[in-house]
Formats: C-alpha cells, sequence, structure tokens
C-alpha cells in the first residue's frame, strides 16, 4: 500500500484534467500562461518568417526576391505581428500569470475568467490579423504613419488596425488582473516592502498596460474611422493634423518599450540574489526605480518623432514634406 501511494502519480495543473475542452476552458492561471506561451510561440516564428524573406531580399542590391510592395508589406507585417503579437505580451502574460499568484501566495488570479477572456481575445485578434496577411496584407509601416494610412494606402489598414484593437483590449484586461491581484489578494504578511522585485516590476508594467493600452487603441480606432468615413481627424487636406497622429502613438508606443523590459529587468534581480546568494543592494530603490520608469515612460514621447519627416498633403510632395 504505502509503495502504491509513493509511487501514484502526484496531481498536477497539467494532469488535473485531461482533453482539449478542459484546456479551453480552464481558469487554472498557470494553464492560461502556457496557452499564452504556444500562441506567442506561433506568432514569433510568423514573425521571424517574414525577418528571414526581408534578409534573403536583402542579400543582393537588386530586387530579385519580392517586388518593392511585397516588400513594404512584409515590413510592415513582420513588425505588427512581434510588436503586438509577440514582444508586448510575451513576458507579461507568460511570466506573468504563472509566476505572480505563486509569488504573492495567491490561488489565482483576481479574475480568473476575465484572464481566459484575455487569452481568448488575443486569439481572435490573432485570427484576424492572419486573415489580413493572407488576403493581401498591409504596407503602411508597423506604425500607422497618417496620412498614408488614412488616405493613400490601398491595402488592408482597417482589418490590420481591428486586429491590433482587439488585441489591446487583451492587453487592458491582463493589467487590471494583475494590478487588482497584488493589492488584493497577497499573503498574509505580505506588505509592499516584502513583495519580490518581479512583483514591482511586473506591477509597474501593468501600469502602463492599463493607462497607455486605451491611447493606442483609440487612435487606431479613428484612423479606421477616417479612412472609412473620410473624417478630418488626421487628413491635413481636411483640416486634420497628421501630427496628432504621431503624438498619440508614440505617447503609447514609448512606454510599450518597458512593457517589454521591465518583467526581464524583474527577473533579473530575483536570479542575481539567488546564485550569488547574497541579498539585493537597495531593495527600495530597486523597487522605486521600477515604478518611476512606468511614470517617467509617458513624459519623452516626443524623441521618436525627432526623426520623422513632416508628414506631407499628397504623395506628390517631396521637398515640402522636409
Amino acid at each position: 500500500m504505502a509503495t502504491a501511494a509513493i509511487t501514484a502519480e502526484r496531481e498536477t495543473y497539467l494532469n488535473q484534467e485531461y482533453g482539449i475542452k478542459s484546456w479551453l476552458l480552464t481558469v487554472d492561471h498557470k494553464r492560461i500562461a502556457l496557452l499564452y506561451l504556444l500562441s506567442i510561440t506561433f506568432f514569433f516564428f510568423i514573425g521571424g518568417f517574414f525577418a528571414l524573406l526581408i534578409r534573403l531580399e536583402l542579400l543582393t542590391p537588386a530586387g530579385d526576391l519580392v517586388q518593392a510592395d511585397t516588400y513594404n508589406k512584409l515590413f510592415t507585417m513582420h513588425g505588427q505581428v512581434m510588436v503586438f503579437f509577440f514582444l508586448i505580451p510575451s513576458i507579461p502574460a507568460v511570466l506573468g500569470n504563472f509566476l505572480v499568484p505563486l509569488m504573492i501566495g495567491a490561488k489565482d488570479l483576481a479574475f480568473p475568467r476575465i484572464n481566459l477572456l484575455s487569452w481568448y481575445l488575443y486569439i481572435i485578434a490573432g485570427v484576424l490579423m492572419l486573415h489580413c496577411m493572407l488576403t493581401g496584407g498591409v504596407d503602411t509601416g508597423w506604425t500607422f504613419y497618417t496620412p498614408f494610412s488614412t488616405a493613400f494606402s490601398n491595402t488592408k489598414v482597417i482589418e490590420a488596425g481591428l486586429a491590433i484593437f482587439i488585441s489591446g483590449f487583451s492587453s487592458i484586461l491582463t493589467g487590471l488582473n494583475f494590478v487588482v491581484t497584488i493589492h488584493r489578494m497577497r499573503a498574509p504578511g505580505m506588505t509592499w516592502n516584502r513583495l519580490p522585485l518581479f512583483i514591482w516590476a511586473h506591477y509597474a508594467t501593468s501600469i502602463i498596460q492599463l493607462l497607455g493600452t486605451p491611447v493606442i487603441a483609440v487612435t487606431l480606432v479613428l484612423v479606421v474611422l477616417e479612412r472609412a468615413l473620410h473624417l478630418g481627424i488626421f487628413d491635413p487636406t481636411r483640416g486634420g493634423d497628421p501630427l496628432l497622429f504621431q503624438h498619440l502613438f508614440w505617447f503609447y508606443s514609448h512606454p510599450a518599450v518597458y512593457i517589454m523590459i521591465l518583467p526581464s529587468m524583474g527577473v533579473v534581480t530575483e536570479i542575481v540574489p539567488c546564485f550569488s546568494r547574497k541579498r539585493i543592494f537597495g531593495y527600495k530603490f530597486v523597487a522605486l526605480s521600477s515604478i518611476s520608469i512606468a511614470v517617467f515612460g509617458f513624459l519623452v514621447w516626443a524623441h521618436h518623432m525627432f526623426v520623422a519627416r513632416r508628414p506631407c498633403c499628397t504623395p506628390s510632395a517631396s521637398l515640402d514634406c522636409f
């Protein structure tokens, strides 16, 4: 009897239930992290394939692999897939989902069903982006700069914009879940001064997701509306301001850099003390720096606009664009 009990398989989140249905309807944060891992890995290879085609085209000076229009589409879709479907959701959605509840002593995230919903929104957005790529693609550059994206491009700008808009809701719900979990579900005695630095980094990342993602979501909706209804929001020929788009886009996209790097820095602050067998030096300053990076990241977006030329009113304009 004792031998049978010892050799019996211990129940874990992997073998608690079997079958596709048990995975697709799970609310276990660890299983959802693995679902994100598989999905994000898939899009990583899609974006990597586009990068491979770009590098193959650049092997020779002549355009002997793809035409110029196709190259622009490859360049655009590589950027959109890698940024919005790999880099931004990768570490927060995978490591965050798996580790945050475990590291603060919680049984799960605050809203398990919303956590699963965020993954489904990510999948819906990814399927829409795949359909966009397979039916013609988009050539605006991953930044969707106006007025080219709203007035002159004849590719699937609306579909790509809607895909990223839906993906943004996934990011917002994920950030909301982590903020509430860290605030309300810490184990007794787990004060703010005792939180692991990875949790501080992830908390700062969640703030960026909550405050920054709605800006890019609304901006892309405005692009879609202007392209579909010919409004004068960004189009200078209709009284719009194309620089407004750049301000809104980079107000999110600069802090988005820290969505990728802050959790990675949090991982380093956990691994180095563990293997060096020393306490982290300056715990409070490291924790404060994570929050400060998130806050100041929203204040310095304009430097991205230094390398962007002044938007043109017509595609034929040349010297007046600088």
